[in-house]
């Protein structure tokens, strides 16, 4: 049912990177049983080759790398990765972050406020206190004094704070740190300038493509900017219980 020639030659076109055909036989009897229980399973054996390639992606961000990808990545006489695959791009996996930027016991105060503000609706003790009304003291919502009601920025949308008008709390973002691994090799990238689409929250075993970058020497680091790394995604059920929350108390109790 599922082309395996061609859907590892579509990954590869796609992501650079070449899968593991014991990792891809196991994925393929999966996705085949899936197909095989699902409501329109006659179709199932006319997929387009596309369809089938992004059926085995999606189990491929959700795979640990080492157990899915072959390695990609070359050590140098220093014993330190000095330059990426030739390739446009390469496909690794997030296998640590923190922001090097805020202290530990600042980042964690910030996840424990954020998580009780959206778990239990407790209101954090640094925002401001409400008014009798129910209004945020802090004139988050001011009245429209021009009269015009069309298109007031006074009911527009506003995505940092909630249906009640308090302020969301929110993770603050310094400078990233990462470690990337291929299964075999890791190298630390450090963020330069900030990355929209990275946050200190990503789940371990997040996928990405790293297009650019320079390793700066002697520390070997890999200086990342916007342009040199696309998020791929995956979460990988053997990494969920490593939540920011848990590494940052792990790491505060061991003193680091």
């Amino acid at each position: 049912m599922i082309d395996r020639a061609g859907v590892t030659a579509g990954i590869k076109r796609k992501y650079g990177v070449s899968i593991r055909p014991q990792w891809l036989g196991k994925c393929v009897e999966h996705v085949e049983a899936e197909l095989a229980n699902a409501s329109n399973a006659s179709d199932a054996h006319n997929l387009h080759l596309e369809v089938q390639t992004r059926l085995v992606i999606e189990q491929l961000l959700n795979s640990d790398i080492g157990e899915s990808c072959i390695p990609a990545l070359t050590v140098g006489n220093n014993n330190q990765v000095n330059q990426l695959p030739g390739t446009p791009y390469t496909f690794l996996q997030v296998q640590e972050i923190m922001d090097v930027g805020i202290s530990k016991h600042a980042m964690w105060e910030a996840v424990r406020e954020k998580e009780d503000f959206e778990q239990r609706g407790i209101r954090p003790s640094y925002l401001p206190a409400l008014d009798e009304d129910g209004d945020d003291s802090s004139g988050v919502f001011t009245a429209n004094t021009q009269g015009n009601t069309q298109g007031s920025a006074a009911h527009a949308p506003n995505d940092d704070v909630d249906a009640n008008g308090d302020r969301k709390p929110k993770i603050p973002h310094g400078m990233l740190k990462l470690v990337l691994t291929d299964g075999r090799t890791r190298i630390s990238a450090l963020e330069l300038t900030p990355i929209p689409q990275l946050n200190v929250g990503l789940p371990i075993g997040t996928k990405v493509l790293v297009k650019g970058g320079q390793f700066m020497q002697p520390t070997g680091l890999l200086s990342l900017d916007a342009d040199g790394i696309q998020l791929l995604g995956g979460a990988p059920a053997q990494y969920e219980q490593f939540t920011l929350r848990t590494r940052l108390e792990s790491s505060l109790r061991r003193g680091q």
